[in-house]
């Protein structure tokens, strides 16, 4: 079987296709301690008072109906149809687009914000390079090298294609290519997972759903590294 890589645009397509998968693999984070990382992404957008703020990889809109009911204009994109048609029915103002080539002019808005979908780019530099472009500030949410390493030793899955992507350690040196200020909040902690929540995880993963057999049985829950950070990154006026 092909390796796929989390930021192949085939995988990345048929992952997001649809919201179902996506809403299971977010049904555990539930369990995760607070602050939660969108509340820190929020809470950051807020405090740099911009008056239109962009959202790449939308998902289905949570984030950017939160920021529309606090007073802000937003615009959220996403390379998933479906994802822009569930956001467009909160009342958003969505539409499909590549975060590698945005159809927005340079300063368009004040803050721009991608959560947990950096790593799904193929060519981080020229999304970062377009993201500076269209804002002066960048908010970013995204996952460590070691995301749920504990449940995926168990299937065996090698993690070190990782190593190049926008992840916790790497973030920082990407951004200050195209940012002259950036600032990390690590929210890094633990969650306790049963053996069904980890088969359920896996399952709705289109690139490693072939490994959910590998999950054995065991009693109760064992604990799983959930490595998060979000970076405010900024270019001083």
């Amino acid at each position: 079987m092909k390796k796929l890589r989390q930021d192949d645009p085939d995988l990345v397509r048929n992952e997001y296709a649809d919201e179902s998968r996506l809403a299971a693999r977010q049904s555990i984070w539930a369990k995760r301690p607070d602050p939660q990382p969108l509340d820190v992404v929020f809470d950051e957008i807020v405090r740099l008072a911009p008056r239109r703020v962009l959202e790449v990889g939308c998902g289905r809109g949570q984030l950017a109906n939160r920021l529309r009911r606090a007073g802000l204009d937003v615009v959220a994109t996403d390379q998933s149809e479906r994802m822009v048609e569930l956001t467009s029915a909160l009342g958003i103002e969505a539409r499909v687009a590549d975060v590698q080539a945005l159809p927005f002019a340079r300063d368009e808005f004040e803050v721009a914000t991608a959560n947990f979908m950096l790593y799904h780019v193929a060519d981080t530099q020229r999304a970062l390079a377009e993201l500076a472009r269209v804002a002066p500030s960048l908010v970013a949410a995204t996952n460590g090298l070691n995301q749920l390493k504990e449940m995926w030793d168990l299937t065996g899955r090698d993690l070190g294609d990782r190593e190049l992507l926008f992840m916790v350690e790497t973030a920082e040196e990407l951004l200050r290519a195209h940012f002259s200020e950036v600032r990390t909040i690590d929210l890094a902690c633990t969650v306790d997972l049963t053996a069904a929540e980890m088969r359920h995880y896996v399952a709705n993963s289109v690139a490693h759903r072939h490994l959910v057999d590998r999950i054995p049985e065991f009693d109760g829950t064992r604990p799983v590294t959930a490595s998060t950070a979000v970076f405010v990154a900024s270019n001083a006026a």
